[in-house]
């Protein structure tokens, strides 16, 4: 994570935060790169991006990343979600809460009640029948 312009140098420099040299490479002043630009991005973790301009990002909400080099997140599937810098793989985009009047089918997610049903919507799993002579 070090770097040297070479020449009477007793030491290298550090490398901008975030950056850094191959593992091995900083061993002595001869194996130090030759200037701050050739020290790169180090990877980033799961739930992160790598911004060229300013280095690691949390993916954002309904997004994930395993990480790495990635340079952008991807979309969780159409009707599940992801906090902003939770989602590590496509299994941590959950469904979202349905909307009043829906139920949520775990393999398909939000579906309209049935008629003479219905549901104040969020997770339940099932709408509940009107009362007798109500529909």
């Amino acid at each position: 994570d070090q770097w040297s312009t070479g020449g009477n140098m007793t030491s290298c420099k550090n490398c901008p935060d975030g950056k850094g040299v191959e593992a091995g490479q900083g061993t002595s002043e001869q194996d130090c790169v030759n200037s701050e630009q050739d020290c790169a991005w180090k990877p980033c973790p799961p739930a992160q991006y790598l911004d060229e301009d300013s280095g690691c990002q949390d993916c954002p909400a309904d997004q994930w990343s395993t990480g790495g080099y990635m340079t952008s997140c991807k979309n969780c599937s159409d009707g599940k979600g992801v906090e902003a810098g939770q989602g590590t793989s496509e299994q941590d985009c959950a469904w979202k809460p349905c909307p009043p009047a829906q139920y949520l089918d775990e393999d398909s997610g939000c579906q309209d009640c049935p008629a003479d049903q219905w549901s104040t919507g969020g997770k339940t799993t099932s709408c509940t029948n009107c009362p007798d002579g109500k529909g």
